[in-house]
């Protein structure tokens, strides 16, 4: 694993600092430990019943129009950063915005152990990262995935310096997506109270409005969820009038 990531943690239990010992982390005080898998730490077991996604290739011109639009909002953010500043991508998945971050002091995670993070952990329920341990923590589109967020996100608040930043996505008018692991949508205000809850205060909040994708998701919806409920002559005629 990353040495410059071992500075930057703890244990969980105690705080004390931990040591890499064969393939595992150990405490040098309490003596807990988190075993390594091919370098990786396991700080929580992963979810029996969560199937690893597929790697989609992701970028400033693929995917969505709501991706693209994560892309571009993340990256404005990201070229602002001092070159030093320390960021933690919660959620990251196989990577998918990880090249805005190259050359940059980056550390990802995950509670699915994909090959492209550098540990495992459930940081509602484990954090193994000292206090201010980074200036920004970074969430795209994974709180609604989480149905613990408010203590994933005062978890995150203990992790983030004072004068540091908590970067979010979420989604509000798209279909169910990742089931049965999509638990929430959010409106500003509960974006605003999730905030203050963890000891946070939003700065900059903001919308994605784009007429044609809020279209396409309203038909997706209406095909998942209804057209395909009905009988197959009216299914027909769906897919002729509208599809």
């Amino acid at each position: 694993m990353k040495k410059e990531l071992l500075d930057l943690m703890n244990c969980p239990k105690c705080r004390a600092p931990l040591s890499e010992s064969g393939d595992a982390l150990q405490c040098t005080k309490c003596g807990y430990n988190a075993r390594m898998v091919q370098g990786i730490p396991l700080f929580t077991d992963v979810p029996a019943t969560i199937e690893p996604w597929e790697k989609v290739e992701r970028g400033p011109d693929k995917g969505t129009a709501w991706r693209k639009s994560n892309w571009k909002f993340l990256n404005e953010i990201v070229n602002k950063l001092p070159v030093d500043a320390k960021i933690l991508d919660v959620g990251a998945g196989h990577g998918d915005f990880a090249d805005i971050f190259e050359g940059r002091q980056y550390y990802s995670l995950d509670i699915v152990p994909y090959a492209e993070v550098d540990l495992v952990a459930d940081l509602g329920e484990v954090n193994p990262f000292k206090d201010n341990a980074f200036d920004v923590a970074v969430l795209m589109n994974v709180l609604e995935h989480v149905y613990e967020s408010r203590n994933l996100l005062k978890s995150i608040a203990r992790i983030v310096a004072a004068n540091g930043s908590v970067v979010i996505t979420v989604p509000f008018l798209l279909k169910v997506h990742q089931a049965p692991y999509d638990f929430a949508r959010y409106t500003p205000y509960f974006i605003e109270k999730l905030a203050a809850d963890a000891g946070l205060q939003v700065e900059t909040l903001q919308g994605y409005y784009d007429t044609q994708y809020l279209l396409n998701e309203s038909l997706g919806n209406a095909w998942q969820y209804s057209i395909q409920t009905q009988s197959k002559p009216q299914q027909f005629i769906a897919r002729v009038l509208v599809f």
